[in-house]
């Protein structure tokens, strides 16, 4: 899959879009789909070897597991990212868009979090306050390394040539 597919990466004139989490929607798919295979063996196959209490408990952690993923599935996944050339602004879509900020206001930034490390973006005054994510984790691994060298090229160049922004290269 081209980098440009999984962040769903589109650029025309007036603007250039990004959903981040785009990439997450297939495995989510197959855990939703396995979330759902499981019921009919819970019900059919548990039901007489359990109690009931036991099968109340199988039945609670099986619906928290499906109210996750279609949580995941309906507001984390759709996240796009917008960044409107003419209006010189980044709006965040999921339902409905919302204003985020100005492109003289934005900064972008690695964010280091559990082993891993992200692209970030925020004000400049509060960008460790409130930032939003438009990359997927990166590890220290030849092939994350990969991934990340195609994301700066493919995705972070074009955003940060449109926003105005000098690419920052002491990382690399």
């Amino acid at each position: 899959m081209d980098i440009r597919d999984r962040y769903k990466f589109e650029e025309n004139g007036s603007e250039i879009s990004l959903m981040p989490n785009y990439s997450f929607l297939r495995a989510l798919l197959w855990w939703l789909v396995l979330g759902m295979i499981a019921l009919p063996v819970i019900l059919y196959y548990f039901m007489d070897k359990m109690s009931g209490d036991q099968f109340k408990i199988a039945m609670g952690l099986w619906s928290v597991y499906m109210i996750y993923f279609l949580f995941d599935l309906l507001f984390r996944v759709p996240v796009k990212y917008i960044f409107n050339k003419s209006e010189k602004c980044i709006y965040r879509k999921v339902l409905f868009s919302r204003k985020l900020m100005n492109f003289d206001e934005m900064t972008y930034f690695v964010n280091d979090e559990r082993g891993g490390y992200y692209y970030s973006i925020g004000k400049k005054r509060n960008q460790f306050v409130k930032n939003y994510r438009i990359s997927n984790y990166f590890s220290g691994s030849k092939a994350s390394e990969r991934r990340e060298d195609e994301y700066i090229k493919e995705i972070l160049c074009p955003i940060l040539i449109a926003v105005g922004i000098p690419l920052n290269q002491e990382g690399q």
